[in-house]
């Protein structure tokens, strides 16, 4: 697909570009927009924002398991957080729901945080304001993605018209997804595949870790999380689900160039763009609209520079 001009790449690959000024991240965030089919400026990309352009795309679970290979801690968490949050949390609709739930509040998931909004991708890669490493914001394809997506799934996006998944629409996939394995053996399905008490036998049955899936099985489904809280809504919030847990995403990419692109944001700029899309309302104090986040923003506003 075409890409906008930039002002220079940062290495050899197309899809990273380097903003230089305020004006070269807004023309990149916004490219590819226009979608002429409906005559509206529509954008098929998700945002993430990492504060060093170092940082890969792991997910925390891969990170809380690191090198022990023990993947069965994954449901195990799952499964605890379940029972030990029963006092504060009503009871989750389905996996997908607890899974949205138990990444919001930090446990180690195979979910990654994105947002629909470049502007907040942008503050969470400059928040910090740590000068001497540059930024960068992730903006990824998500209908490019989806397009490679196993059948089951392109049937309920079909039939809803959207490019788009949320957590009902992945429960009605994992229940056809299931009734079509029952069918193919001849047998009726034992179970509610949503069911979070089995959730072993989910997860095993699903996206338990093989060590032989070949690469061309893995994929990666975006949707919209449930409105846990105001953060999730005033973040624009989407999360990332990998069918297998032990992949970097960065890397993953790397094989599909026309599905992403790394904006790199100078570490000299980040102070620069913080301050100017605080003037624009996107600060810690409305994406995190609680008191941490009120004192956050006060720190940042006020802060002597120099």
């Amino acid at each position: 697909m075409a890409r906008p001009h930039a002002p220079m790449t940062t290495d050899n690959s197309l899809s990273t570009v380097r903003a230089e000024s305020w004006a070269d991240l807004q023309e990149l965030v916004t490219a590819e927009m226009w979608m002429p089919h409906i005559g509206r400026h529509r954008s098929p990309f998700v945002f993430r924002g990492v504060p060093s352009q170092d940082h890969t795309l792991e997910t925390s679970i891969k990170r809380f398991v690191g090198e022990s290979g023990k993947w069965k801690l994954e449901s195990l968490l799952l499964r605890n957080f379940h029972q030990y949050a029963v006092s504060e949390i009503e009871e989750p609709d389905s996996v997908w729901h607890l899974l949205s739930i138990a990444e919001h509040y930090g446990l180690p998931t195979r979910l990654l945080d994105w947002s629909f909004s470049p502007l907040v991708a942008t503050y969470f890669a400059v928040r910090d304001g740590d000068t001497a490493h540059d930024g960068a914001v992730w903006a990824v394809d998500y209908r490019q993605l989806h397009d490679t997506l196993p059948e089951h799934y392109h049937r309920v996006l079909e039939r809803t018209e959207t490019d788009m998944l949320d957590v009902h629409l992945l429960s009605n996939a994992t229940l056809e997804s299931d009734a079509e394995a029952a069918d193919a053996a001849d047998e009726a399905p034992m179970r509610d595949l949503n069911d979070v008490s089995r959730l072993d036998d989910l997860w095993s049955e699903r996206w338990g870790v093989d060590a032989d899936e070949a690469a061309d099985d893995q994929y990666v489904v975006f949707f919209r999380p449930p409105a846990i809280d105001d953060r999730i809504a005033n973040q624009s919030a989407v999360f990332s689900f990998q069918s297998d847990p032990r992949l970097a995403l960065d890397r993953w990419l790397e094989d599909r160039p026309d599905c992403y692109r790394k904006i790199v944001i100078p570490g000299e700029r980040k102070l620069e763009f913080r301050d100017k899309l605080d003037q624009m309302n996107v600060n810690h104090r409305t994406l995190f609209p609680d008191l941490e986040g009120l004192t956050t923003w006060l720190k940042q506003y006020y802060q002597p520079q120099g």
